[in-house]
């Protein structure tokens, strides 16, 4: 936050962290076995269990969100997956588990359009499958699928896993883990949820779990049973981030008090006034009408302007957006409007970007974002 006290930093991930919360890194280190850590952990998972909207136990990996995805393939039975793909990070999906050694299977979907729920169906119905991955929020291009559509055909017509990314959408948008029937859900703490980059938060189905069982050899550090046994012992598989712990107790105290549906009509709210900025300033959101995210926009700038420079101007202007991602790195720009950014902030950026644009004050040779 600036000195003026305005937010100032609009990545798509890692978000802006309040002071307060940063504050949490510097407590006391303590044994991760010591009896006030573990209280401390055994507070977390009744209030993650909200945020996820499950009864299941939430799970904490001090990890990327790539390890919890890789680890989902390995732990649970997916020797025929459906990657349902529509971005870069959906196919990310896809990536981790041709390395190892797999030949699974794509529905894919141009990049701006989401998935189509009828599509998946039709897959469905040719073959069978041990598990379907979806990203709900594509963060390298803006669209949010439509995940409760989603999780109901897969139900429908198979009885394969269904994994979900949830990495920039938990905590910012719905996410009904438990009423949708979701197997796995995991979700990012530098996105939505305002924390430090550092942990991943998942959850398991009983369904997973009881197929993982199956599997003799899921690896160590990447079987999601031992995180779940640990868990139900009272910790974790391995010394975590412990400072990262102590920030998760203190966000989660600031989102339940905000109240989790309440955080995510203010970040659909969020979205709608930044759309309709972009329209009139003349940007094309790259995402499809109808599918647009809550927690980030991705937009192409106005004919001549380029979204590289413009990102650069941005930073000299003491303000943080993101470049493109990807195969749209050179086309596109993308605004972070999750955590605990909030609508005041928000203006004072459009103004800024509205001044940089019509100013043309792009410098020449910065090249990339």
């Amino acid at each position: 936050m600036s000195k003026e006290g305005t937010r100032r930093f609009f990545l798509p991930g890692p978000a802006h962290v309040e002071p307060e919360i940063l504050d949490r890194l510097r407590a006391p280190i303590a044994g991760h076995r010591s009896p006030g850590f573990k209280a401390l952990y055994a507070s977390l998972g009744p209030r993650l269990a909200q945020v996820f909207r499950t009864s299941s136990d939430v799970l904490i990996a001090t990890s990327s969100s790539t390890l919890v995805m890789e680890s989902a393939l390995i732990s649970a039975p997916a020797e025929s997956v459906l990657h349902l793909t529509n971005g870069a990070f959906s196919e990310r999906w896809e990536a981790i588990n041709r390395s190892l050694g797999r030949d699974p299977d794509r529905l894919a979907h141009p990049w701006g359009e989401p998935v189509d729920p009828d599509l998946v169906r039709v897959a469905l119905r040719r073959k069978r499958y041990d598990a379907v991955t979806v990203v709900h929020n594509e963060t390298s291009t803006g669209v949010m699928n439509p995940l409760a559509e989603i999780a109901a055909a897969v139900r429908a017509e198979s009885d394969a896993l269904l994994l979900v990314d949830a990495v920039s959408s938990l905590g910012g948008a719905p996410v009904e883990t438990e009423a949708w029937g979701l197997d796995l859900v995991l979700a990012g703490s530098q996105k939505a949820l305002a924390l430090p980059p550092g942990l991943t938060l998942f959850s398991i189905s009983d369904r997973y779990a009881e197929r993982a069982e199956r599997l003799p050899h899921r690896g160590f550090y990447t079987d999601l049973l031992r995180y779940r046994d640990k868990h139900r012992a009272g910790g974790t598989i391995t010394t975590p981030a412990t400072p990262q712990m102590h920030a998760l107790d203190s966000q989660l105290e600031v989102i339940l008090r905000e109240g989790i549906e309440a955080r995510w009509e203010r970040h659909r709210l969020m979205s709608e006034a930044t759309l309709a900025w972009a329209v009139e300033a003349g940007c094309e959101p790259g995402a499809a009408e109808g599918s647009r995210s809550w927690t980030l926009t991705c937009l192409r700038p106005p004919r001549g302007s380029e979204a590289p420079e413009l990102v650069a101007a941005m930073a000299e202007r003491g303000f943080t957006i993101g470049g493109g991602y990807g195969q749209w790195k050179p086309s596109t720009f993308r605004i972070g409007h999750m955590g605990e950014i909030r609508s005041a902030d928000l203006e004072v950026l459009f103004g800024e970007l509205r001044a940089a644009l019509d100013a043309r004050s792009i410098p020449e040779t910065i090249q990339g974002a």
